[in-house]
Parts: structure tokens; C-alpha cells; sequence
């Protein structure tokens, strides 16, 4: 190490020209390197959507669901396959191994798709590759006349394409408005008069509807193509289709039936603000896209389409951009570090009472994050809330501070005598550099257990851990070669210590306890492990949770109506609860999801709706709320206004990756699997009823899958046989005639549009009617339906869930006013006693439980592994077991004290973040033991008695063992103070190392000389 200082001193011109142009590629790294708030925490997965428009849920799940899931059984680095089967629509979702490329996945799931067996006419597609966080824009259309449907008609077909060929854009999935159709509304007594069917209808207009290519000919040495020009425009086209001729007069469409344009059936309503039915259009992210660089296009884009693109009375107006989210997070980091390094180059100024010393060590700061910067553009990363706001300059200038402190020490000695300022800070580098780098490389040992984490945790903590790995090795080389170089410079003329009234006093306290604690070496250490004892006395209170919530400065409210409720009754609650939510000043915009897409992208019925709320900045809040949590009880409670109504509390892109972990609509959900629905349903409400009755446990919610009461038509096979009918007969009269059938498409432009076939809305809207239906038979004969079948309403499945070949109950619910895994804890103990299950019946618990049991587990392996590490690096530096062993011990009985009693006073249950601060703690903890251990050596070497070594050298090393734990401590100390949206994650890390530094610095300079007195050895072996 000395040899870098020396090369150093030798070629200054050269060093500083080097870190101009490292701070020139430094701020290039930095303008080119992606901000997001928040990484995406979901895993890889790829989702089959197969839609069967009009065929009811075990119909679904028999013939498409099943079929796809043992098609995609055994698809390589699957982790789980799960399904949704509910009226009309299949959806399955393919979990994939963390790490697993989304190209490679959707591949295995192409390549097996294809064979597949599916009903006729029914084609399965891959949801758009985007994670569930990928929501990146939302937006709305407005105009001043034009109706919903002719929105949708531009949002469709003008303002979706636009969007998707945006580089970067996954998709844009529209909601709302309704589709637009060509509807054929036939009268069943026009078409039994001319004797035809619905059916016959419906082939005749599929027949009149298309082009011919009649290939080419030459004329006049021209070339020609050949065309047959017959597809339908215009709804008169339409009518003017033949369908018989009766005694020579032709039979139009428009004779038996209304051609008009209308909508299709509803499966969604979208409402913004007071307009109950609007036009939304949703940005997706391509996974492994950088959210700032896409954003800015599509930001691009909506100013073209408004300015150049739309028509004049159209707009693209956004309500959802997370570019709000990404600055209002950038702009709370940025605080945090401009209120971390102040505090830090205070704490310098202070303690070396001299301003140029601590200006040297404070430029490390800068110069450690542009080197962390050209590192994380070399690797084409993102930055992100906890990447950088976790970074502890205090942590970065632990090595400089030592180096600087022993050269102005040493310049100071040699106050008013001749001396060779490079040779100097040569020898004073030397005393150092060696504990420095294995300092610094302890630290950086401590983070190197976080790129074992899996699963969410893994992805949050390892950007965090690079940006410190890389900001560590860099504030190392700054310090051996810049630092001495600036020493060289300005302190060529010699520095003054001046006396620092408030460190002396501080220091005669000190020598009075060290002698004190010197005199009696076993009580004190007796005395340091009886305060880790008390503290550890606090776990069983603290609590744990998987990780703190990720404020995203949003609210994203769902409301669970009754699970058979219709279309239109839900579209009457809707806009009510909608001005509920819109009446709170902290409330800027509110929109609502009712039910699903046309594109079935989201698997959920009329019972549903989600409402996004947008709130004011924290800083705004004036009124009567003045937290988040506050708010959310107020909104609650008068929402209870609607009773027989579940509202549940979350945020847009959380809710979007509890959905994707759980396969429910919540973050915590417990799930029965078994064979036979009744049996799930029942041990499904036995299971609710005694999570009620668990503290903490809240918005109990079972995810009923029977009671949808449906009609059935059972076909009497003896009966159609007497007049020659065939099940495919009448199957494809109530298919066309009750459900509508798709008989073609018109084409207009580049726009195509549905051309359905289906009876009146009079003659088909209840049993009775639909009993009165006519079947014509071959003989030409026209009979009621039910004279063909026994036509009853009957209770079926409203959803039919699945994971892994097995069918699945839910029951979701959440935890509110106690930790995570105390409250599903005892809520599993009190499930298994009081609800025995039937033989091949099992429960799940999963989501966030089994995150966080999954990093516990991990943290069990790491944390000894960590400590391992260390003790291996510090035998490679001492070369001798004692010394490691009095350093880890003097960590482990003094770090974790700070630690724990800080979480147990602010409430903070221990999660994966405080988890990941107890590592780094470990490892920046070593360094302070080091400095001292080091120096004691070498005071030895130099021929001082034991006694006098153990007790001068803690006495010397006082000031800088203060100095780099305070600004250690104190870098942080922001972040772990700070509150509102991205301070969430960080807090429990910053708070543990902020807290645990402290007690560590108070009980190790005591603690440290005694185990080293306790130890230590004439015949020691004493290395530097």
C-alpha cells in the first residue's frame, strides 16, 4: 500500500490531471445513469390469456385451463404454474426462477403453446412483457361531445399503436368506453316467418362479406390485378345481404332483424373523476427497460398525438406519470445526503479543529460516488431510492479520516522544526495504509453476503450493495493517492494543532473510565455481555415483518361488492364511492377500474373495483390528516357508509407485485387446496371465522368461488333425435341467438369491427323468453326451445383458482397494528387447532409470510457466514487467532446493542432492511477495533511495555476512533430520521447502523482494551 503513496508523492501533477478527467467520466456516468424510485421486486413470469366469450367457469377450466397447465407442465426453471378460470376468460401465470431471462421464459412457454388442444376457434396469447410493477403511465382521453365509444374507438385504433411503438413500451392497454360493434338484432318471429335460424343468419352473412384476388392480365402492355370487390361498409350493406329467396322475392337481413352500431357486452366501466364512463389508456414498461429513458418518449409522444396526431378536440390527458414518484424520491434522497455530508464534514472540522484537514477528507465523498457512478454505467445499471440514498458518506471517509488524522498529527508534532513534508506523510501513511485496506475490505466483506439473497430482497439490496462495493474501493484508492497528494500541497507549511476545549474534557472523562475498566478487566467484559443479554431481552418484542412498505405517495383503494352482483348495480355504486374518495382535500384525482378489460388482461369480474387516488405531496397537507395512515382510517370509516362492501387499503404498483407473489388480490392470503368445491368453500369460511378473532388480523376476505347462479339448457338427446337435430344444432342456436355470435368483420380502413348475430334484447333476457326461442328443424318445422330441453337456473362457480394442478380457496386479509410475523403466526396456530383438514386437503401459507420466512432463512446462513469472513481477514492481517477472535467479540458485544434497542423504541419491527443494516453495522464496527489493535502493535514493536502500549494507544486513538464512528453514524443519521415517501425501505437500515454505531463507539473505547489486555502476550506476534 505504502508504495502507491509513495508513487503518488512522486508524480503529483500526474495524479491530479488523473482525477480531473476521473471526475470528467465521473459526471458523464452520472447524467447518463437511470433514476428509478423503486426496483421491480417481482419475479420473472410469463401469463396465457385465453378468452371464451359466453362459456361459464368449470367450462373454462375443463377445456382450457387444464389443458394449458399440463401443456406447460415441466417448462424449464418454472416455479410455480397458476391459474383463474371465471365466465369467459382463462388466465395463467408461469412463475419463473429469480434470474431466469423473460426472453428465455416466454420462448419455453411459445415453443409449448402450440400444442396445446383448445376448443375450436379459441387461440391462447401471452400477456405483454412487462413485470406487474410495470405500470408506468396512465392517462385518460377527454373530449368535450364526443361519446365514450368513439373514444374508445380512438384510443383503440389511433392512440394504442402510437404508444406501442415507443422503444421500450410493452404495451398500452385501453379500458373503457365500450366496443364498438356491428350488431344484427334479429325478431325470432320475422326470421320463423321465412323459415330460417339465427344460425343461418349468421352463415349467410359470413358468405357476403370478403374480397377475391382474380390474379392479373396484360392489356396494352399494362399490367392489371384482378379483383373481387364484396365486403361490407356500411350498415345498409348489411341489410341488402340475401338470405333466401321465397317464390322469387329475396329475403334481406333487413327484413327479419335492425342492423345497428352499438357496444359490446360490458366487462369493465372506467370512471375519472365525475364522468362516470371514460376512456383510459394504460403505458406498460418492457421488462429490463430503463423507466426514466421510456417515460421521456412517451412523454414525447403524448405532446404528438395532442398537437399533431388527434383531432383538435381530443386530448391526451395523463394522470399517472412515474416520473412524479422518481423526482419527489430523487428529491428526498438528495436531502437526506445533502444533510448527511454537512453533518459529516462538521463532525470533521470539529474534531481536527482545522479546516483545510477536514475539507481533504470531505472531498472523498464526491469523488467515492463518481467512481460508484463510472462502475454502475459500466454495467449498464439503474440507479435507485435505496441504491444511493443507503450510501453512508460517513462510512466512505472512515479510511480517509484515519490517514488525514495521522499526517496533520504528525505534521503538527514537527511544528516549528525542519522536516521533509513527503517524507512525513510517507510515514505517516505507513503507520496506516496496511489496517486501512483490510479495514476497507471487512466492509466490504459485510456486503458481500447480500448478493446471496433471493427472491424481492435480493433484488432490493443487491443495486444498494454494488453502489457501496464500488464507492468503498474508491474512497480506498482516493485515500492513498489523492489524500497525500493534497496534504503534500497544503500543509507544506507545517500545521497547528489547536487545543479542542470540548474534545478535552471529552478525553479526561475518557482516561478516568479506561483506567477504571483497565483495573478490572472481567467486570467489564462480565458488564458489556450483561448489556447484550438485556438488549437481546427486547427481540420477542420487536417484531418482524418481510419488508417495510414502499410509500409510493398514492393510494390504490379496492372495494369487494358481492360476488354475483351485476354490471349495472355495481356502475351505480361506483360513481358514490368515487366522490366519497374525491372529497378529501388531500385528494387530487381519483379513477375507478369496475371489472376487467376487453382484452382480459386483468381476471376479474363485476364484483371488483380498484380506485387509483392521488394525493398532494406530504408537504401540502394542512388539513386535519396529516399522515398517511390517518387518512386511510378517515377514508374507511366513511366508506362504511356501504355495508355488505370490503374496502382494502395498498398502493398502485404494490398492488400490481402482491397480486403477482400471491396469485390473490392481497399481499397476505392463505390458500386451501383440495379437490371438491364445496369442501373448499367450507373450510374456507371456518378459516375466516377464526382469523376474525386474531389480534392484528384485518379485511378478512374469502375469495368465494360458488353461488354464481347460472341458466342451464340440458339437452334432451331423445327428443332433438325425433325431428332430426343434432346437439351441435341447438348449441349453436342458444350460442348465436342468446349469446351473439362473431360472423365476420367490417373493415373500415385500417379499423375492423365485430359484425354479431343475436336475437332482440326482448326475446332473450329471461328463462322464459329463451324457452320461446324457435328451433327450426329440418322438416321446416319451427319449435320452442324448451320443448328440446330442461331449461333451470342452477349455482355454479364464479372462479375456479388453481396452482400447481390443484384447485385452491383463498382467504386474504392483512395486518394491521402488530408485526407481520407474530400476527400470521399465531394465526396458524390457532387454523391448525380449530380446523382439521379432510385427507389430501392442505393449506398454503404464502405472499409476504413466506418472503419473509424465506429471508429469514437466509439471514440465519448469511449473518455466520458474514462473521466468518471477517475473522478470516483479520487472521490474514494479524496472522493469529487472538487478535481476530477480541475484535469480532468486541463487535458482537457491543454493535447489536444500539441496533435492537432502537428498533424496540421506535416500533420498528426487523425486517430484511434492518437485517442488511446489522451486516454493514458488523463490518464498518471492525474497522474502529482495527485502528486500535493496529496501533497497539505497533507501539509494541517500538519497544513500549504492554501495559503502557494498551493504554497510550487507546488514549492516541480516541480521536480518530470518534471521529470515524460519529460520521459514520451522523452520515446517515438523515435517512434515519427522515419519514414520507422514499424513506421506507431505508429508515430500518440507516436506523440500525446509526444507533449501533453509537453504542459501539461508547462500549468499545473501553471494552477493546480490555480484551485486549485479557489476551495479549509477551511473545505475541505483532503485526500493523
Amino acid at each position: 500500500m505504502n508504495k502507491i503513496v509513495t508513487a503518488s508523492l512522486g508524480q503529483p501533477l500526474l495524479v491530479i490531471l488523473i482525477t480531473l478527467l476521473f471526475v470528467g467520466a465521473g459526471v458523464r456516468s452520472l447524467s447518463r445513469l437511470p433514476v428509478d424510485a423503486y426496483p421491480d421486486l417481482s419475479p420473472p413470469n410469463v401469463e396465457i390469456i385465453t378468452q371464451w366469450p359466453g362459456h361459464a367457469a368449470e367450462e373454462v377450466e375443463r377445456l382450457i385451463t387444464i389443458p394449458v397447465e399440463l401443456g406447460m407442465n415441466g417448462t424449464p426453471q418454472t416455479v410455480n404454474v397458476r391459474s383463474i378460470s371465471l365466465y369467459g376468460l382463462s388466465d395463467v401465470i408461469l412463475t419463473f426462477r429469480d434470474g431466469t431471462d423473460n426472453d428465455y421464459a416466454r420462448q419455453q412457454v411459445f415453443n409449448r403453446l402450440p400444442n396445446v388442444s383448445l376448443p375450436d376457434g379459441v387461440t391462447a396469447t401471452l400477456s405483454p412483457q412487462s413485470a406487474p410493477s410495470g405500470l408506468i403511465y396512465r392517462y385518460v382521453l377527454q373530449s368535450s361531445d364526443r361519446p365514450p365509444m368513439e373514444l374508445k374507438t380512438l384510443e383503440a385504433w389511433t392512440v394504442e399503436p402510437q404508444y406501442r411503438s415507443v422503444p421500450g413500451v410493452a404495451d398500452d392497454s385501453g379500458f373503457g368506453g365500450g366496443t364498438m360493434q356491428y350488431q344484427v338484432l334479429l325478431d325470432p318471429a320475422k326470421i320463423a316467418g321465412v323459415g330460417l335460424s339465427a344460425v343461418q343468419v349468421e352463415a349467410a352473412l359470413t358468405a357476403n362479406n370478403g374480397n377475391a384476388g382474380g390474379g392479373f392480365y396484360s392489356q396494352g402492355g399494362q399490367f392489371y390485378y384482378v379483383r373481387g370487390m364484396g365486403r361490407m361498409v356500411t350498415p345498409e350493406d348489411i341489410g341488402n345481404v340475401v338470405l333466401a329467396v321465397n317464390n322469387g322475392t329475396p329475403v334481406l337481413v333487413k327484413d327479419v332483424g335492425r342492423v345497428v352500431i352499438d357496444i359490446a357486452p360490458r366487462l369493465g366501466e372506467f370512471g375519472y373523476e365525475k364522468q362516470d364512463d371514460a376512456v383510459e389508456g394504460v403505458v406498460l414498461l418492457r421488462t429490463g427497460e430503463k423507466t426514466q429513458d421510456v417515460l421521456k418518449r412517451v412523454q414525447a409522444k403524448t405532446k404528438e398525438l395532442n398537437e399533431e396526431i388527434l383531432p383538435k378536440d381530443v386530448k391526451v390527458v395523463p394522470f399517472y406519470d412515474r416520473t412524479d414518484l422518481i423526482e419527489l424520491t430523487t428529491s428526498v434522497v438528495e436531502d437526506n445526503l445533502l444533510r448527511g455530508m454537512l453533518l459529516v464534514v462538521v463532525v470533521l472540522i470539529f474534531f481536527l479543529y482545522d479546516f483545510r484537514a477536514g475539507l481533504i477528507v470531505a472531498i472523498t465523498i464526491p469523488l467515492a460516488l463518481l467512481f460508484a457512478f463510472i462502475c454502475l454505467d459500466a454495467q449498464h445499471a439503474s440507479a435507485n431510492l435505496l441504491s444511493i440514498g443507503a450510501v453512508d458518506f460517513g462510512i466512505l471517509v472512515d479510511g480517509a479520516v484515519v490517514m488525514v488524522e495521522n499526517i496533520f498529527r504528525q505534521i503538527a508534532e514537527r511544528k516549528g522544526t525542519e522536516f521533509n513534508i513527503k517524507e512525513i506523510i510517507r510515514d505517516a501513511a505507513a503507520e496506516v495504509d496496511r489496517p486501512l485496506f483490510y479495514s476497507v475490505a471487512v466492509i466490504v466483506v459485510s456486503f458481500l453476503p447480500i448478493y446471496v439473497l433471493s427472491g424481492p430482497s435480493g433484488t432490493l439490496f443487491r443495486p444498494m450493495a454494488d453502489t457501496m462495493v464500488f464507492a468503498l474501493v474508491g474512497s480506498l484508492i482516493i485515500t492513498l493517492a489523492l489524500l497525500p497528494v493534497l496534504c503534500a500541497w497544503f500543509m507544506r507549511k507545517g500545521v497547528r494543532e489547536r487545543r479542542n476545549a470540548a474534545f478535552e474534557a471529552v478525553k479526561s472523562v475518557y482516561v478516568k473510565g479506561l483506567d477504571f475498566c483497565l483495573a478490572r478487566p472481567w467486570a467489564t467484559t462480565f458488564a458489556s455481555a450483561l448489556v447484550l443479554a438485556a438488549s437481546l431481552l427486547l427481540v420477542p418484542h420487536i417484531g418482524a415483518e418481510f419488508m417495510p412498505q414502499l410509500d409510493e405517495g398514492a393510494l390504490w383503494v379496492r372495494a369487494t361488492m358481492p360476488y354475483t352482483i351485476s354490471f349495472d348495480e355495481s356502475a351505480k355504486v361506483t360513481p358514490k364511492i368515487r366522490e366519497i374518495l374525491r372529497s378529501f382535500p388531500e385528494v387530487t384525482t381519483v379513477a375507478s377500474e369496475l371489472g376487467r378489460p376487453d382484452d382480459g388482461t386483468d381476471a376479474t369480474g363485476f364484483f371488483n373495483v380498484e380506485f387509483f387516488v392521488a394525493l398532494k405531496p406530504y408537504s401540502q397537507w394542512t388539513g386535519a390528516y396529516r399522515t398517511k395512515a390517518k387518512l386511510i382510517e378517515a377514508i374507511n370509516e366513511k366508506l362504511q357508509a356501504f355495508p355488505g362492501i370490503i374496502f382494502n387499503f395498498t398502493q398502485p404498483a404494490e398492488d400490481a407485485v402482491d397480486e403477482a407473489e400471491t396469485g390473490l388480490k392481497s399481499a397476505l392470503a392463505v390458500k386451501v387446496f383440495g379437490a371438491n368445491l364445496d369442501v373448499l368453500e367450507q373450510k374456507g369460511k371456518a378459516i375466516k371465522k377464526v382469523l376474525e378473532n386474531v389480534r392484528g388480523i384485518t379485511h378478512v376476505t374469502l375469495v368465494r368461488e360458488l353461488g354464481q347462479p347460472s341458466l342451464t339448457i340440458n339437452i334432451d338427446r331423445a327428443k332433438i333425435a325425433r325431428y332430426g337435430l343434432n346437439v351441435a344444432d341447438i348449441n349453436g342456436l342458444i350460442q348465436t341467438a342468446i349469446g351473439g355470435d362473431v360472423a365476420t368483420q367490417v373493415v373500415q380502413g385500417e379499423k375492423q369491427f365485430d359484425l354479431v348475430v343475436r336475437l332482440e334484447h326482448d326475446y332473450r333476457d329471461n328463462p322464459d323468453e329463451i324457452g320461446n326461442i324457435l328451433v327450426a328443424t329440418p322438416g321446416g318445422q319451427q319449435i320452442p326451445l324448451k320443448e328440446f330441453a330442461d331449461i333451470k337456473v342452477v349455482s355454479g362457480a364464479s372462479f375456479i383458482y388453481r396452482q400447481n394442478n390443484s384447485r385452491y380457496i383463498g382467504v386474504q386479509f392483512s395486518v394491521e397494528g402488530r408485526d407481520l410475523a407474530g400476527a400470521v403466526e399465531d394465526a396458524i396456530e390457532q387454523v391448525n387447532k380449530k380446523v382439521p383438514l379432510p385427507r389430501s386437503y392442505r393449506l398454503d401459507w404464502g405472499g409476504e409470510y413466506t418472503e419473509y420466512t424465506a429471508s429469514r432463512a437466509q439471514l440465519s446462513v448469511i449473518l455466520p457466514l458474514t462473521v466468518f469472513l471477517i475473522f478470516f481477514l483479520l487472521f490474514t492481517l494479524y496472522g493469529n487467532f487472538k487478535f481476530p477472535f477480541i475484535t469480532v467479540l468486541g463487535v458482537l458485544l457491543s454493535a447489536p446493542v444500539g441496533g435492537l434497542v432502537a428498533l424496540w423504541i421506535t416500533g420498528t419491527p426487523f425486517s430484511v432492511s434492518s437485517g442488511v443494516g446489522f451486516l454493514a453495522l458488523f463490518g464498518v464496527s471492525v474497522q474502529t477495533a482495527v485502528v486500535y489493535i493496529s496501533y497497539v502493535n505497533e507501539l509494541r514493536g517500538n519497544g513500549v511495555s504492554l501495559a503502557e502500549a494498551i493504554r497510550e494507544g487507546a488514549i492516541l486513538r480516541l480521536r480518530p476512533i470518534m471521529m470515524t464512528a460519529l460520521v459514520a453514524a451522523l452520515g446517515l443519521l438523515p435517512a434515519a430520521l427522515a419519514t414520507g415517501v422514499g424513506t421506507d425501505t431505508q429508515m430500518p437500515f440507516a436506523l440500525v447502523i446509526v444507533s449501533g454505531l453509537f453504542t459501539r463507539l461508547l462500549i468499545s473505547i473501553y471494552l477493546m482494551p480490555v480484551l485486549y489486555a485479557l489476551v495479549a502476550r509477551k511473545d505475541d506476534r505483532l503485526e500493523v
